[in-house]
């Protein structure tokens, strides 16, 4: 995205520094003076830019929503799938794609996401509605391209995976923010990739038939 005049410079900068204090401190512990600071600005000077914190907010999640992409809409789903109808193939279909020169942003912003969403009734609502009905969604389309290839049974619930993995992420920011790190053992020390491929695992050894064992390498 292309930034034309000081304004947009400077309210790109409000966001930049936002993301960053509210995964760092949180969203209620910020304090609009503390955002300013960051800014280089006066308090009262954000509000030239945004009417409220919540506001700068909503704005965040919103450009985060229209500036990333998922591979699953740009990537050709069943070659990748034939190829390696794996856990692997399947969380590649899912990876999501940042525009490069923001990228540091963008996943500081979805810290904020999985920090918040368990008591933030606006991140809550955002995560429900666009974050994990559109995870649901490609994972029962990729079932389905799955058994299309014969790689899974018919009789495989799309729905059944989809609700199991979408409650992983609720999971995940729950451990996330008790502090449950990687150093744990098992199960619960696991970070998302790790959740998603037990789980897409244990889908393809429930479901899965023998096809998969004759699928092309890599």
């Amino acid at each position: 995205m292309v930034y034309s005049s000081d304004k947009d410079t400077t309210k790109q900068k409000i966001l930049v520094c936002a993301a960053a204090l509210f995964a760092d401190k949180g969203f209620t512990e910020t304090t609009t003076r503390e955002l300013a600071e960051a800014v280089g600005i006066k308090a009262a000077s954000l509000y030239n830019h945004f009417p409220s914190k919540t506001a700068i907010l909503e704005h965040m999640l919103e450009d985060y929503r229209t500036n990333n992409t998922d591979i699953f809409e740009n990537r050709d789903v069943p070659q990748i799938l034939r190829k390696n109808p794996t856990s692997g193939g399947i969380l590649t279909c899912l990876q999501t794609v940042f525009p490069p020169d923001r990228a540091e942003y963008f996943l500081t912003v979805l810290c904020v996401l999985m920090q918040e969403q368990l008591r933030n009734p606006i991140v809550r609502s955002y995560m429900s509605e666009h974050f994990i009905l559109r995870s649901e969604r490609n994972i029962k389309a990729i079932i389905d391209v799955l058994k299309k290839l014969g790689f899974i049974r018919q009789d495989a619930d799309p729905d059944y995976w989809a609700k199991i993995t979408s409650s992983l992420f609720y999971s995940f920011a729950t451990r996330w923010m008790l502090g449950i790190g990687d150093n744990k053992p098992g199960f619960i020390g696991m970070g998302m990739a790790e959740l998603l491929k037990y789980t897409f695992d244990m889908m393809l050894e429930k479901c899965g038939t023998a096809k998969a064992g004759d699928a092309e390498p890599g």
